[in-house]
């Protein structure tokens, strides 16, 4: 592994405090899971769109889509912490334990994807 680059205690652990603050001071406490999920759902949607419109993919000519992509992975990343907040969970925590077990993996690009096989054709 290239020049490993450590996480530094308490930086997560710091954003999920801040954000749980955010939460309350803005009356959002009392959402539910589900609730923040389909607020979640929404915010990767305005994501793809952003995403969609900056790639080049075909977008709908009629639709204005004025989102930035910035803006839109910052929702994402409140919203995920909103959900991991309600759900008691230690993100930092779980963060380093999950990073541990990917970083034991090696990754290698399927010569079978379909991705793959488009590189072939041209």
């Amino acid at each position: 592994m290239q020049n490993d680059i450590k996480l530094r205690e308490g930086t997560l652990r710091h954003i999920q405090e801040y954000i749980t603050h955010k939460i309350d001071q803005r009356g959002f406490a009392d959402e539910t899971v589900h609730e923040r999920l389909l607020l979640l759902t929404e915010e990767v949607g305005e994501l793809v769109n952003a995403c969609r419109k900056v790639t080049g993919m075909n977008v709908d000519q009629n639709r204005e889509i004025n989102n930035k992509i910035g803006e839109e992975i910052t929702d994402v990343i409140n919203m995920v912490f909103a959900v991991g907040i309600k759900l008691g969970i230690d993100i930092e925590r779980e963060f380093l334990a999950k990073e541990a077990i990917v970083d034991k993996r090696i990754y290698k690009r399927s010569e079978n994807s379909m991705k793959s096989n488009e590189r072939n054709k041209n």
